[in-house]
Parts: C-alpha cells; sequence; structure tokens
C-alpha cells in the first residue's frame, strides 16, 4: 500500500515493514499515519523482498519502521539485505509482546535500532526529528552500547512546555526519590495540594493499588494522571483505560514523551 502526499517536491519517504494487520500494532499506525503519515510518502509492506520491488533504482526510504511480532520473523539475510537496500535509512524495530526480551537471547538486529512496542512513539518521533532537521539532532549509530542507547532514550524532565505541580504516589519511597529529583532538575514542581499531573505507579497492579488510584482520581478530578508500569501489557492499559488513564509510560521514561495510547 502507498500513501502519496503532494506537501513538497521532494516528499520523505516511511516505509512500514511486517504484520501490519495485528491488533497490538494498530494504536502505532494510527500515529504513524495521523502524524508523520500526513506529510510524507507512507508505505507498508509485509517483508523486505516486496519493499525493494516498490522502490526504483534511484528512490529510498528516509526510514523504516519493522513491526516484529516473534522471535526470528526476520532473519539474518533479510537484516543483511535491508541494511544493504538502504544503508542511510534511520530503522526503528517494533518489537511486540511475544519478542520484547529477544534482544538478550538474539542477536540479528543491532541493539541500537530496537525498542519495546510500548516505547516506539518517542524513539520514531527523535528518528523523524533527525531527518527533518539534519545536524540539530545527533544521531544514534547503529553501533551504540546499551549506555549510550538508555541515554538517548531517557532524556532529562526538560521538554515539558510550562512547569507543571506534580502529584507522586507510589509505595516505593527508593523510585519517589529518584522521581523528585529528576523532577527538580528539570524545574518542575513537586506538589502534594493541588497538582496539575499526578504521576501514578500501578506496581504492583491489585486492589491495593486500585483503591489508591480510586482516591487520587476523586480527590484531583482535573489533574492529568500518567500510570507509571515496569512491564506494560494490553490488559493492563485496559484496565487503566476504565479508570479514565490513556497515557502509560515505562518508568524510567519521561512522562511527557514516552507514551502508549489507548488500544
Amino acid at each position: 500500500m502507498v500513501i502519496d502526499h503532494p506537501v513538497s517536491l521532494t516528499p520523505k519517504t516511511v516505509l512500514v515493514l511486517g504484520q501490519s494487520d495485528r491488533h497490538e500494532f494498530q494504536p502505532l499506525l494510527r500515529w504513524l499515519t495521523e502524524s508523520i503519515g500526513r506529510t510524507c510518502r507512507f508505505m507498508i509492506q509485509t517483508d523486505v523482498a516486496a519493499a525493494r520491488t516498490v522502490f526504483d533504482h534511484d528512490q529510498f526510504p528516509d526510514l523504516i519502521v519493522v513491526l516484529q511480532s516473534w522471535p526470528e520473523e526476520f532473519s539474518r539475510a533479510d537484516v543483511h539485505d535491508l541494511f544493504a537496500f538502504a544503508p542511510l535509512a534511520r530503522i526503528v524495530v517494533c518489537c511486540g509482546a511475544w519478542c520484547e526480551s529477544d534482544g538478550r537471547n538474539h542477536s540479528i538486529w543491532p541493539l541500537s535500532v530496537r525498542i519495546p512496542l510500548w516505547g516506539a512513539v518517542s524513539r520514531i518521533r527523535r528518528e523523524w526529528q533527525l531527518i527533518e532537521s539534519s545536524g540539530e539532532v545527533d544521531p544514534l549509530p547503529w553501533s551504540a552500547s546499551r549506555e549510550e542507547i538508555f541515554a538517548a532514550d531517557h532524556p532529562p524532565f526538560l521538554n515539558a512546555s510550562e512547569p507543571q505541580r506534580i502529584l507522586i504516589d507510589s509505595p516505593d519511597p527508593w523510585y519517589v526519590q529518584y522521581l523528585i529529583e529528576r523532577l527538580r532538575d528539570g524545574n518542575q514542581i513537586v506538589d502534594t495540594d493541588q497538582p496539575t499531573m499526578v504521576l501514578f505507579d500501578v506496581d504492583p497492579w491489585g486492589a491495593v493499588r486500585t483503591a489508591a488510584l480510586t482516591e487520587l482520581r476523586t480527590r484531583h478530578p482535573q489533574a492529568e494522571f500518567i500510570a507509571l508500569a515496569n512491564l506494560i501489557q494490553p490488559p493492563l492499559i485496559a484496565d487503566l483505560n476504565r479508570f479514565g488513564i490513556s497515557k502509560v509510560v515505562p518508568k524510567l521514561s519521561t512522562p511527557w514523551d514516552a507514551e502508549v495510547t489507548s488500544q
């Protein structure tokens, strides 16, 4: 499938590879088509061989988004062929629930291009900024170490448009202290009385945390709630949606950049 947007003489091209009809990828695909897809040539193919056939000899994608549904869905030969076909493209491999920990057991993809599906939006946003503003953003090399990857994916809390009054609710005092230090470094305000934002640690998710969330939602109905979790899976997202929370982020992320939206 190809969607052309005549926004310029040379529109950027985004290639999506993988099983795009799978339910878990639909929120990400909606975000892609509604944001990036509106200003570029947007293409979807199931595999590398099929993708190569839709490009002329002098045309290449600017961004490649791989939707990986299971371990070893793409072979080493596929990966080598993809990198050889588009050596200058930025590549993001979005790992679904079945292969989120794939990097510990397989080394088919470079670590620097892999990202769990729940973190894909912020990674793709950063890569797209790199493509559209060449020279303003430092690219993450394919050979980047785990430390370099972590630093790039977890910037300081400095991207909010204005300081927020933030309430933190977590049963882990060390995690609370960690968040307070990061928030204050980013000139945010830790506020327990009239917060504009509530960072709610859902772990361990069960009756106790459910009751705490219910009480906070009643006490601060006007605040924006962001749920923080170690493991983000569709059942948890569905539960939190019922509380009116549509933003769930990993605990080490930046709340206003990384997000998992409603399924």
